[in-house]
């Protein structure tokens, strides 16, 4: 009995002590809105510690701390990204709710948001958002540079 209850506290501490695991390696590099803004290097970077938005040589944090599950690979990619919400100075001590983000590979190759919810961890309700929602548009993007989904079987688009 005392082995397993060692056990499930040990395993109950290995997330909170193992760092986040990085992105598929699909979503690897910079990845931008179009051919200019890779050139410029803006764009945005799928990190196991954040996700950035690149300008040059600054980055801003889009999202701290996601969790990436994949749900599909090749032609039909899709990932499940669950990110916390960022805390505000003076409010809740815990936040109580997070984002849940589904990147979709697009035909041209490039990756937008299927869904984009908050769900409240304590009442399990969910706020669907697409219409003019901002994390759409900062999240409808294409590779920079060469990547399998835009390149042909010898390696041209």
């Amino acid at each position: 009995m005392r082995r397993a209850a060692a056990l499930f506290f040990l395993l109950g501490l290995t997330p909170a002590c193992a760092g986040s695991a990085p992105p598929p390696a699909e979503l690897g590099g910079l990845w931008s809105a179009g051919a200019a803004a890779c050139e410029a290097g803006v764009g945005v970077r799928f990190g196991a510690e954040a996700i950035e938005v690149v300008y040059q040589d600054e980055r801003q944090v889009l999202f701290e701390r996601p969790r990436y599950r994949l749900e599909s690979s090749g032609r039909t990619f899709r990932v499940r990204i669950v990110y916390d919400l960022p805390r505000v100075a003076g409010g809740a001590r815990v936040a109580g709710a997070h984002g849940v983000v589904v990147l979709a590979r697009q035909p041209d190759g490039g990756v937008a948001p299927m869904t984009h919810s908050i769900v409240d961890g304590r009442t399990g309700s969910a706020r669907l958002r697409l219409a003019d929602d901002p994390a759409v548009t900062a999240l409808t993007l294409t590779p920079c540079g060469d990547h399998p989904w835009t390149q042909d079987i010898r390696g041209r688009a």
